[in-house]
């Protein structure tokens, strides 16, 4: 079976990786070949290029790990929308987008792929599309963070934040959260990324300053020690897709502290700790209990192994599999 493949979305982000995770275990029979633009992801004029893209291959079916579908297509598409920020929380322009184009291209399609129930719900609710069309295959999470022995040296006890700080993540909540926390002055805030001005700045007025430390770029082989290391990670945002620091950080055996809202109680189950995303104390409160209270501290690190390996990317792999060769194959 020959599909043509939006490979653009190869890089270091959460998209790329879900796609190197499915490409490595195409079955046998599955002959990829590759969309040759180079078009950046964000621009308009994807789904256009896209269509020409089709035309120029004799494949059975066209796959993307991401939202941007062709303006049209004489074979069957598929692919996966992990969650519905654009819409949600970008600009006008883009809201307008993504209803009047992604929205309408997207009901077309043969078969959508999304990350859990809760965004199954909005592509419904939001977008008016046709459950039918809507399947859904949960992330995975590598067995590095499983098997690794190895943790971040650190000279004090930290929580962990990884992701980017767009609006939805939540961080000046975060941050806030912690410098109210009672909690040792010893334990300080780790967040992966490059230092910005917004965020210490945000730091410095909460009088945390000296105690949120920027770590730049983490490459994903130091993922597994750095959350290994962390006292727990700290993932309370106001929405997600699906949210793979929180089976990350929980199959490397290190406490959760999550949010109630989107997917995020749906993926932790009973293996992290849920609070309101909205309340600043309830945070702080969550802060508290992961280090005063070592009977919970414990119970939710053992529980969170075991909510973890119920991700696997070979799971997730042989559903996404499943969804293109079926449409594939008619």
């Amino acid at each position: 079976m020959r599909v043509l493949i939006d490979n653009r979305w190869d890089a270091d982000t959460g998209i790329g990786k879900l796609y190197r995770e499915v490409m490595a275990r195409a079955p046998a029979h599955i002959l990829p070949v590759f969309v040759r633009s180079r078009m950046g992801l964000g621009n308009l004029f994807t789904p256009l290029m896209l269509a020409h893209e089709i035309r120029r291959y004799d494949a059975d079916v066209f796959y993307s790990p991401s939202f941007m579908p062709p303006l049209y297509s004489h074979i069957p598409v598929v692919f996966t929308i992990h969650d519905l920020m654009h819409l949600l929380y970008y600009t006008r322009w883009h809201r307008l987008y993504y209803q009047q184009v992604i929205a309408r291209l997207a009901a077309r399609a043969s078969q959508i792929i999304t990350v859990s129930e809760f965004s199954k719900g909005q592509l419904v609710d939001l977008l008016g599309i046709d459950e039918q069309l809507v399947t859904v295959v949960y992330n995975g999470v590598d067995d590095r963070y499983r098997t690794n022995t190895e943790a971040f040296e650190s000279d004090t006890p930290y929580f962990l934040y990884v992701g980017n700080r767009r609006k939805n993540k939540n961080l000046p909540a975060m941050l806030a959260a912690f410098a109210r926390a009672a909690i040792p002055q010893e334990y300080v805030f780790l967040l992966t990324g490059d230092r910005d001005g917004e965020t210490a700045a945000h730091a410095e007025r909460l009088g945390i300053g000296h105690r949120v430390r920027f770590l730049g770029h983490v490459p994903e082989e130091r993922l597994p020690a750095l959350y290994r290391g962390a006292h727990a990670t700290l993932f309370v945002s106001l929405m997600e897709g699906f949210g793979l620091p929180v089976i990350e950080s929980m199959a490397a055996g290190t406490p959760v502290l999550t949010s109630t809202a989107g997917p995020l109680p749906e993926v932790a189950g009973d293996g992290a700790l849920c609070v309101d995303p909205q309340n600043v104390e309830a945070i702080a409160a969550g802060i508290e209990v992961l280090v005063a209270d070592s009977g919970r501290y414990k119970q939710l690190k053992a529980a969170g192994l075991r909510r973890s390996a119920h991700f696997t990317w070979d799971n997730t792999a042989v559903q996404t599999w499943k969804a293109i060769t079926d449409k594939g194959q008619k």
